[in-house]
């Protein structure tokens, strides 16, 4: 411990780690630090300045601190663990003192100098103290709520007298009690002395009448599991408490949290039956004596001696405790598993124990089935209640999840024997299925023509009932059929003869939860035997039920192929079993039956194309290739059949591929198990159409196409544009006159567009639109005719009234039509175009023009004021003069703004293909007589788009300017600097270049190369080849540095190619042979990009003195002409040129340029932002 006085009076004590344990202000009020302690200033510190010691002033001895005052002593000592407790519990802190024993008790308290050091000799060393410390705590609290209520009576705290004076004081009288029971069970929780809580402290409660409060107290805990037993007298309390007031679900719940072997088993059991407690009962004991069994007993015996309504609870409680026995889980839920090792045996004996007879001679259950069946099993009870239920729980016991592995796959430390009484095997669970199922069929007389009815009670009684009614015994024949039908059980013949006469009924009805009827059927005539079932009799219960399946596997097992086709071909919910029927038999059959089979089969095309078109192509291809013009021809008296044969054939041929989700997606397991084999074989063909198309092709003739394309026409109008613009081998003129025959407008149009015929087809889009448009308005009036005008400001807004259905003709036939005029006008004449947009535009214009002129909306005058409006709604009384004729306005208006944004769609279509100024005469000719508020939306998005645009070629025109002047005046640094020799020797003639005597006229060549004039024309004409104008050096290098054409970047930074024929200009020492030069060179008249462009090039070659002076002026800056174009927005135009002078920034500097020739200016340096450059 580590005790440290700070310059604020507070003492702060620290443990070893550091950690601070308390801090203490020991200053006494109205004193600061310097009047607490002593100091000297004797000592003097290293500059020379008085400081204060406090050496003589603390001093420790032992566990206490001494502090020395001017005129007093303080004294700090460490307080024993008594002394401590005692100090809380005299300053009225209860709660800190028993915290800090609960600390003492569990040794974590720092700083006791009087314990000892091992945590056990501690606790035995303070317990006795603990105990007097919370029983002083308990008398002290009572005493004062005894003082209290003495004192709010006047009667000694008489408990009758203050019931009736204030019941509010009582409720704070139980609450204290409340408080105080939960403070001393968790303290003797802690303390782990129980005793004393169940003996000395519930016996105060007791004499101050409030034992049932701390009985109350009690159960947070036991649900906490801080409470693991209870003393038998205490259990007794508490039940008959919670009894009397109702609570006994809330004394189970707490016993089902008790451990068992600390309680009074036989007390607990008792107290369990007496009060109904029967999941206490059950959790007692199959955790205490691990007997599954007797619960079941005791749990049956109250069924048998109580009504059905009142024995309805404990039967299904019942009920989910063997639902939970049969899945291995505890019961109670939440109490885990049942061992594994013991798991069947619970199974087994729990079957056993519902198979037994009832003992129960005088029950009136037992008299009802004892007469019907001669025998009364316990679970005839069950049945009895709930049928449904208890056949489910019973499968529980039987689920195919529940059948344990072979021996092989348990651990090895599981010795044989182990296995064998521990894990069941299939076989012997079988068996004991086959003896449950048995038991239901003699219980209900399935044996017998007749079933058992059974009457429960009298038959004079009001109460009797009759069992099974007609669900229940629905349930059981259901239950008996499910397990034979997976060959968990077997069935005799007439009981056979019963399931099939129930599944074949027409009352049976099924949910998604469970298997159709008829793949009951079909699953029962797959596992039992035929011998054991009359074929005639089920075939006509199956024919009177319509299970065509069923029927189909019976005449196929009768061989009676044809009748099992058409049994097949009228199931239409599930058409391919049909089809595998017909692939299996044409792979089986041979000779005379196969040719009779396959005749038939295409006798009945049709149907087969109608049940399933995808499979019915399948089998030609597969099957029929070489009969397809019969198939053909046998589907031409039915048309929808041939549409469907050939929809299915131009899939195939357009995609490569059909869709069979329908076999792929089986919902049933019972397919699997009936058609596995079938149907795996059948759809192992169907994995192999790739190649079967491509061995046998269907060629899709041009008579076929028209052929599919009129029926397509007749019965899906809507699919033949999207069919022509998918499949292009068709003749335009015989399938376009199809499409007009049949009025397929959309198909017309687009047909004559493709034969170039734009204007027709745009009349064909555009025909019947004033009957849309008719349509629509009508609509539009019939809704602001039939709304109150407050809700009219809802509709009013277009995109509300373009939402209605009569509105989406109109849509589409405008947005067809932008289409139809956008592709078309790129190839079309500008005026033809012109033509074909402003057609558009004025069959949209003219209800807009209408609505201007019209004082009635459509024309019909609807919108009469008293009377009717057309349909049908009065306007008298309820509807003034002036509330129709706003109406009427807004529906106008409303209509304008939409036909005006119809318009406004149409300009902006056309504003990319057709001029502006066109646009907008063509609007001021036909509408220079209305009101253009309309039009505002129209010529605002007009003037916004060509703003738009202008504002992007403005853009690109000032970048194309500023990265050509910057080229441009990068070509003119490299080409205007002079040229200097490397030697003064001529490089051909090697004679130097000042040589007197020697003709004047020098070359100088870029490359550094120098020659004289005539000796340069000398071995030009010497040369055999053609003359190449260049370095005569750079000329000879070989050919493969000749051809290398990849610029390289030249001292000066401009572009350096390689020589031949690629020579940069070159330069004249004299100019007194110029004129040779002019007239051996020519003068052409060039421009200075072309003559730059050339140079770069090096296509040419030119005297400097023949090159026209370059001279640039540098490009306005983008930003400045926005902000003089902003500027003229607001000024007038004589401040918009003359607004500032060129800068010197855009002069070539000739002085810098002449000093160093190869300096190159940034691009930054040459385009700069600054606000004063040129505009």
């Amino acid at each position: 411990m580590l005790a440290v006085l700070n310059l604020k009076g507070q003492l702060c004590l620290f443990s070893k780690d550091g950690s601070e344990l308390r801090r203490t202000i020991f200053i006494l009020d109205g004193f600061v630090f310097d009047d607490s302690i002593l100091y000297h200033t004797h000592f003097s510190n290293r500059f020379g300045n008085p400081e204060r010691h406090f050496n003589n002033s603390v001093a420790v001895r032992g566990a206490t601190v001494y502090i020395l005052g001017p005129s007093f002593l303080t004294v700090s000592r460490l307080l024993p663990w008594k002394e401590r407790i005692e100090a809380l519990k005299m300053a009225g802190d209860w709660m800190g003192a028993l915290d800090m024993a609960m600390k003492l008790y569990d040794g974590h308290t720092q700083g006791v100098v009087d314990l000892p050091r091992t945590v056990d000799s501690i606790r035995g060393a303070i317990m006795p103290y603990l105990v007097e410390l919370l029983l002083s705590y308990i008398g002290y609290v009572f005493e004062y709520i005894s003082i209290a209520l003495s004192n709010h009576t006047g009667k000694g705290g008489a408990i009758d007298g203050l019931i009736d004076a204030d019941r509010s004081l009582l409720t704070q009288r139980e609450e204290q009690y409340a408080r105080v029971g939960g403070v001393a069970v968790e303290f003797c929780v802690h303390i782990g002395r129980n005793d004393i809580l169940f003996d000395t402290v519930f016996s105060k409660f007791v004499a101050a009448q409030s034992g049932g409060i701390f009985l109350e107290v009690l159960e947070p805990y036991i649900l906490k599991d801080m409470l693991g037993s209870l003393p038998p007298e205490i259990m007794q309390a508490l039940v008959e408490h919670y009894s009397g007031k109702g609570w006994l679900q809330r004394v189970e719940q707490c016993i089902l949290h008790m451990d068992i072997s600390s309680l009074d088993f036989n007390q607990v059991v008792r107290l369990c039956r007496e009060h109904g407690l029967y999941g206490a009962l059950i959790y007692l004991f199959n955790q205490g004596l691990n007997d599954f069994r007797t619960p079941l007993e005791e749990l049956l015996s109250v069924i048998q001696n109580a009504t059905r309504k009142d024995a309805t609870s404990t039967c299904y409680r019942m009920l989910v405790y063997l639902k939970y026995c049969f899945q291995g889980l505890a019961f109670p839920p939440g109490h885990g598993t049942i061992p594994r090792a013991q798991l069947h045996a619970v199974r087994k004996e729990l079957l056993q124990f519902m198979l037994e007879d009832s003992k129960m001679l005088t029950s009136e259950v037992f008299k009802g089935f004892s007469s019907s069946s001669g025998k009364c099993p316990n679970i005839c009870y069950l049945l009895w209640m709930d049928t449904e239920a208890t056949l489910e729980v019973v499968k529980c016991a039987f689920a195919q999840e529940n059948f344990e592995p072979t021996s092989s796959t348990l651990d090895a430390s599981v010795s044989k024997d182990e296995e064998d009484t521990d894990i069941e095997s299939p076989d012997s669970q079988n068996i004991l299925l086959q003896s449950v199922v048995d038991a239901i069929i003699h219980i209900v007389g399935l044996e017998n023509e007749a079933i058992h009815s059974v009457v429960v009670g009298t038959a004079e009684s009001e109460e009797s009932e009759l069992w099974p009614s007609v669900s229940d015994f629905g349930h059981i024949v259901e239950f008996v059929s499910f397990f034979v039908s997976y060959k968990r059980a077997n069935a005799s013949q007439r009981v056979l003869k019963h399931i099939l006469k129930y599944l074949t009924s027409s009352t049976t009805s099924y949910d998604d939860k469970k298997m159709p009827p008829q793949k009951e059927v079909l699953q029962l005539f797959n596992v039992v035997p035929q011998t054991d079932w009359n074929s005639d009799y089920v075939l006509n219960l199956c024919l009177d039920a319509h299970f065509h399946q069923a029927c189909g596997m019976i005449y196929t097992a009768r061989n009676q192929n044809l009748a099992a086709l058409d049994s097949y071909m009228k199931d239409t919910m599930e058409p391919y079993h049909a089809f595998i029927f017909i692939n299996k038999k044409l792979l089986q059959l041979a000779s005379d039956e196969a040719l009779s089979f396959r005749s038939t089969v295409i006798s009945r095309f049709a149907e087969l194309v109608n049940l399933s078109r995808e499979c019915a192509f399948v089998l030609v291809i597969d099957h029929f290739h070489d009969e397809i013009q019969q198939i053909l021809a046998e589907l031409h008296s039915d048309h929808c059949s041939l549409f469907l044969f050939l929809k299915t054939a131009i899939e195939v041929h357009l995609s490569g591929k059909l869709d069979f989700s329908e076999l792929t997606a089986r919902n049933y397991e019972i397919v699997e198990s009936l058609y596995s084999g079938d149907l795996e074989d059948y759809l192992q063909r169907l994995s192999n159409l790739p190649k079967l198309f491509d061995r046998n092709p269907i060629s899709m003739t041009d008579k076929l196409v028209e052929l599919y394309l009129e029926l397509l026409c007749q019965y899906e109008p809507r699919s033949v544009l999207k069919f022509l613009e998918t499949f292009d081998s068709y003749r335009l003129e015989r399938c376009l006159l199809l499409c007009l025959d049949y009025g397929v407008t959309d198909a017309a149009a687009f047909l004559q567009e493709r034969v170039g015929d734009v204007a027709s087809a745009l009349e064909l889009v555009l025909a019947g639109l004033d009957e849309k448009v008719n349509q629509f308005i009508a609509s539009v009036e019939n809704a602001f005719s039939r709304t109150s005008s407050k809700s009219i400001s809802e509709i009013e807004q277009p995109d509300i009234v373009l939402n209605m259905s009569e509105a989406r003709p109109v849509l589409d036939v405008l947005r067809s039509s932008i289409g139809l005029c956008q592709r078309n006008s790129q190839r079309l004449d500008p005026e033809e175009s012109q033509l074909l947009w402003f057609q558009l535009v004025d069959n949209f214009s003219d209800p807009l023009k209408k609505l201007y002129g019209s004082k009635v909306v459509n024309g019909k005058g609807c919108w009469s004021v008293g009377g009717e409006t057309t349909n049908g709604h009065p306007t008298g009384k309820g509807f003034s003069q002036k509330m129709v004729n706003s109406a009427y306005q807004r529906c106008l208006n409303t209509l304008r703004r939409v036909f005006s944004q119809f318009v406004g769609e149409i300009i902006e279509a056309m504003a990319g293909y057709i001029p502006l100024p066109a646009i907008m005469a063509k609007l001021l000719s036909d509408n220079g007589s209305q009101e253009f508020g309309d039009f505002k939306l129209v010529i605002h998005r007009m003037l916004s788009m060509y703003l738009y645009e202008k504002r992007i070629l403005e853009t690109a025109k000032s970048v194309i300017e500023d990265d050509s002047f910057y080229t441009l005046s990068l070509l003119k640094r490299g080409v205007c600097h002079g040229f200097a020799p490397q030697t003064f020797v001529c490089c051909v003639c090697n004679c130097s270049l000042s040589k007197e005597g020697a003709i004047s006229a020098v070359r100088v060549f870029s490359c550094g190369h120098a020659t004289h004039l005539h000796c340069e024309s000398e071995q030009s004409k010497s040369s055999n080849k053609d003359f190449k104008d260049g370095c005569p050096v750079c000329l000879s290098m070989s050919d493969t540095q000749a051809r290398n054409k990849s610029p390289i970047l030249a001292e000066n930074g401009l572009p350096k190619y390689p020589v031949v024929e690629h020579e940069v200009p070159y330069g004249v020492h004299h100019n007194h042979e110029t004129d040779h030069v002019e007239r051996s060179r020519g003068l052409h008249q060039m421009s200075r990009f072309e003559i730059l462009n050339n140079l770069q090039k090096g296509q040419k070659s030119f005297h400097i003195e023949t090159v026209p002076p370059l001279k640039l002026s540098p490009p306005a800056i983008y930003h400045e002409k926005i902000q003089k174009r902003v500027s003229l927005v607001g000024e007038s135009s004589r401040h918009s040129v003359r607004s500032g002078k060129p800068q010197k920034i855009w002069h070539m500097k000739e002085p810098k340029s002449k000093k160093s020739g190869n300096w190159l200016p940034p691009k930054s340096s040459i385009f700069s932002s600054d606000k004063n450059q040129v505009q």
